[in-house]
């Protein structure tokens, strides 16, 4: 295993090595130059011998490159072009590329193109935005490039300033919302063939980024409901949760982007049937139980219909077919192979209850607290969740989860905004809700219950218990102003 280590350590090295050299070349030699034909069957070679049949993925990660998701070892005779390449990348703002199966069939004039794109990137504002519709526009269908983290993400650490933390907020906002329009693009390209998923990719990166740096900040966003636009919202909170889940429980940013994938795309099959099915207050008719129940399958059947590499579509495939399955297989659809269910599986049945538990329904009483859906799910442990999984679920969650509204022992009534203790789950910060003087409600002074109660002139306060929103009659997103801004107007918000 350590010999099998070593070996891919060293042809990463190689692979960098030969773009290295390769980029080099087509700077100052045509395309007909042997020592250009000599770089593109270089590139083959080391490419094919990494990747086999599977795809190869090369990325930037917290300052490192990773091959398939494990981090490069440096070796003395690659350093310096390590970091050369390192810095190449950094000033064209990409984290990295994957290459897929089909690059075997590509031309080399294709292949000599691509580098000279690469190379000329860096010339526009937006040299990701640029490469990306150039190979598009070439039909390179056989690359994907990944985006650079962003520095703000990268960076958060405990001396937060202001500014970069509403950039922050931004950034997330911002993919919060292109996240919406995916799921939206995807539900009606899944129905045609060879639909890409190239923009699903780009975002399922951005989500893990985001999560693996500001899990609270996720949280926060995945706390938005809204009926009028149910099931892609909840798709999109899915998958915030789900990544938020894996990275919890230490998946590697390869699988978290994997995860991310699926979590978006585990109800497509859902997409199909009226958007009023699911928020009916009567209950479904046998033909509408029929198409809520056959909903995994249908999501499969569009998901082989995606124009994706065999490797990445058998990694997403297995959650949307699962997240309807209990532990012990009862659920559905019924099934007569899965002997077992996937790691993907348990989380998305995690994720997806919890959503569904806790959102917004037109019969205001049929929606759970947070707390109270925790409790709802851990009553069922072993029997309807993964016991490990749900007991790391909750305890992200909290004990009152991000975006719950709780009553203090003095009266006040807040939301909770962020844990800023990982470690301590019960002393949320949270936002006061005040009287606005017009009749409405208003947000008034954070709350730090960590920092309550260490001197006479801050006496402690605690929770007292958790309110239902109908009962003030609030919506809490709409105190998450500068996370998601005019949340309820998804249709205006200008990303496509």
């Amino acid at each position: 295993m350590s010999d099998q280590k070593t070996q891919h350590e060293q042809l990463g090295g190689m692979l960098l090595k030969t773009f290295y050299h390769f980029i080099s070349t087509v700077r100052i030699h045509k395309d007909n130059n042997q020592l250009v034909k000599d770089c593109v069957t270089n590139l083959n070679a080391i490419v094919s011998e990494l990747s086999g049949n599977e795809e190869l993925a090369i990325q930037i990660w917290r300052g490192r490159f990773h091959l398939q998701g494990e981090k490069l070892v440096y070796q003395r005779g690659t350093f310096h072009i390590i970091n050369e390449m390192q810095e190449y990348f950094s000033k064209r703002e990409l984290g990295g590329l994957c290459f897929l199966p089909s690059i075997k069939t590509a031309l080399p004039e294709d292949l000599v193109l691509f580098i000279r794109l690469l190379d000329e990137c860096i010339k526009h504002e937006d040299p990701p935005g640029w490469l990306d519709l150039q190979l598009e526009k070439n039909r390179f269908s056989w690359v994907e490039i990944f985006r650079k983290p962003d520095e703000s993400q990268q960076n958060l650490g405990q001396n937060l300033k202001q500014d970069v933390d509403a950039e922050s907020r931004e950034h997330a906002r911002h993919a919060y919302f292109l996240a919406l329009d995916t799921v939206k693009d995807m539900a009606e390209k899944a129905s045609k063939d060879n639909a890409g998923v190239r923009k699903a990719r780009r975002l399922a990166q951005t989500i893990v980024d985001l999560a693996s740096e500001d899990s609270s900040l996720m949280l926060r966003l995945a706390s938005m409901k809204n009926y009028e636009d149910h099931t892609y919202i909840h798709s999109v909170n899915v998958g915030l949760l789900a990544t938020c889940l894996g990275r919890h429980v230490g998946l590697s940013p390869v699988s978290l982007e994997y995860l991310a994938i699926s979590a978006l795309f585990h109800d497509l099959g859902k997409l199909e049937a009226a958007d009023e099915i699911p928020l009916k207050q009567d209950e479904l008719s046998t033909e509408e139980w029929g198409i809520v129940r056959r909903h995994p399958l249908i999501s499969v059947r569009k998901i082989l219909n995606l124009d994706i590499p065999h490797s990445l579509r058998s990694r997403i495939i297995l959650g949307p077919f699962e997240h309807h399955l209990n532990p012990d297989l009862s659920g559905y659809p019924k099934t007569h192979f899965v002997r077992e269910l996937s790691l993907f599986g348990k989380i998305l049945r995690i994720a997806d209850v919890y959503d569904a538990l806790t959102s917004e329904r037109i019969d205001n009483s049929s929606t759970l607290t947070p707390d109270e859906a925790l409790r709802r799910m851990w009553s069922e442990k072993g029997r309807s969740f993964d016991t490990i999984l749900l007991k790391n679920f909750i305890n992200m969650m909290g004990i009152y989860p991000i975006g719950s509204i709780v009553e203090l022992d003095g009266g006040e009534v807040g939301i909770v905004m962020d844990y800023p203790d990982e470690s301590e789950k019960g002393l949320p910060v949270i936002m006061l809700i005040v009287d606005d003087g017009k009749g409405g409600k208003t947000q008034g002074e954070l709350v730090d219950l960590a920092t309550q109660g260490i001197d006479e002139k801050t006496p402690r306060r605690s929770i007292v218990r958790s309110i239902h929103f109908s009962q003030l009659g609030i919506d809490p997103s709409q105190f998450f102003q500068h996370e998601v801004g005019a949340y309820l107007n998804v249709g205006s918000h200008g990303t496509s």
